[in-house]
């Protein structure tokens, strides 16, 4: 009898497309893949792949395995959360997703949360790629969004108004034309901070793209332009000075967690201390 984890495989071959993909994300040789779809065709008794130039594709046999894949690693994962959502004890491991600016702006009430629950120990990955709750790589997530996944449990703490920064000591050019620019190149910024960019400083290019706040900070301290950032951080940084009081756009702060885990005492330390 073939175990989950099999057909695991095979989705995750129908997922890449090729053996070295399947392999390399799997931590396999890419004999190993072939082996182990060898054997579930063999005890399946029917095709289940077929080559398609250099890719890999699914027959419709194949395609009804991948299937109960699914099904198998969704009842997994649910019956996980279950489990998990029952837990009452403020001890183990929390991961909480964020990004930069979030989380040095939210580090106090992270400390308080260290202080208060020292058997808990947390994990904050911040960075511009969204980490997903709904696969578990983590529990928490606090983020710079106005349009937060519907299926996640979460509640507004706040807002970020992103007005223009430029280095303390520079003066503001006498014509726009002269700004030097800089940009966002990831998260919910880029696209809000172009549509400003096209309204008030059509004729200006960036001249370098940061993909998070607090590098776009760190940017215009050292001097190299002018850029975007939310207020509510900034206004505190003596190194730079803000030009003007439009707001270009605004972030909410999101607190989101999977509905399963709304119930589980490390979910609920967590966010009782980040909303403290």
């Amino acid at each position: 009898m073939k175990t989950p984890g099999d057909l695991l495989l095979l989705e995750e071959l129908a997922h890449r497309g090729t053996f070295s993909g399947c392999a390399q994300s799997m931590n396999m040789s890419h004999t190993t893949v072939a082996r182990k779809v060898r054997q579930l065709e063999d005890h399946f008794g029917t095709r289940l792949i077929e080559r398609v130039a250099d890719k890999v594709v699914m027959t419709a046999e194949g395609e009804a395995a991948v299937a109960s894949a699914v099904s198998i690693r969704n009842e997994l994962r649910d019956l996980d959360r279950r489990i998990e959502g029952r837990d009452g004890g403020l001890f183990g491991h929390i991961t909480l997703a964020t990004v930069d600016i979030l989380a040095v702006h939210y580090m106090h009430n992270l400390a308080a949360f260290s202080a208060k629950y020292p058997e808990i120990n947390l994990t904050v990955n911040a960075e511009p790629a969204v980490r997903s709750l709904s696969r578990r790589e983590a529990e928490v997530a606090l983020r710079l969004t106005n349009e937060p996944e519907p299926y996640l449990f979460g509640k507004r703490i706040g807002r970020f108004d992103f007005c223009r920064f430029t280095a303390k000591g520079t003066s503001a050019p006498s014509s726009d034309g002269n700004a030097c620019w800089l940009d966002y190149s990831g998260l919910d910024c880029a696209n809000r901070a172009s549509d400003w960019m096209e309204r008030h400083l059509p004729d200006i290019e960036a001249r370098s793209y940061f993909s998070s706040p607090l590098m776009m900070m760190r940017a215009i301290e050292s001097g190299l332009g002018d850029g975007l950032l939310p207020k509510q951080v900034a206004q505190s940084n003596t190194a730079i000075k803000r030009i003007g009081d439009e707001v270009a756009f605004s972030l909410d702060v999101w607190l989101l967690a999977p509905k399963e885990l709304r119930h589980t005492a490390r979910v609920r330390a967590l966010i009782a201390s980040l909303t403290s």
